[in-house]
């Protein structure tokens, strides 16, 4: 067997110097902003995150989809919340707040506090990814402080 190739290759795209490192793994020069994830065994092209609840990696493929999906359940979650106030406070009006939690025991009042915590954490997730795009970063670029300008 042959000698590996080296680690680093220098590449002229547009006239600038770009560095491809190798992935001994899948035995390719990886693009930049590329990343070997471990959990997939694969070279991702501008490789975000491996989410494990959906159980694959988040990278150039997939992130508008991934990005529309946390987005479009941030609204949801903000519609189901906002109409349960509505609800608990007009039904509160007529007779009372005491009453109200007493008639509907179970379920717009619990599912008030439910959707209140989930709020902050898939509002927030989606904040943070309006961040990113708007800084065209990839997550595992903001984590690990890597960022090239392409």
């Amino acid at each position: 067997a042959g000698r590996p190739p080296p680690r680093i290759k220098n590449f002229q795209i547009n006239n600038q110097i770009v560095k491809l490192k190798y992935c001994y793994t899948c035995k390719i020069f990886r693009p930049p902003r590329a990343s070997h994830c471990s959990i997939c065994d694969n070279c991702v092209e501008r490789f975000d995150h491996h989410c494990p609840w959906v159980g694959n990696c988040v990278g150039k493929r997939n992130y508008r989809y991934f990005y529309l999906f946390i987005l479009s359940l941030s609204l949801l979650t903000i519609y189901i919340f906002t109409f349960n106030i509505v609800y608990v406070a007009l039904k509160s009006l007529k007779i009372g707040f005491l009453n109200t939690l007493k008639e509907t025991p179970g379920t717009y009042p619990s599912t008030v506090l439910i959707c209140f915590f989930t709020l902050w954490s898939v509002v927030g997730l989606t904040g943070f990814h309006t961040f990113l795009v708007a800084l065209n970063q990839t997550t595992n670029e903001d984590v690990s402080k890597v960022f090239l300008f392409l």
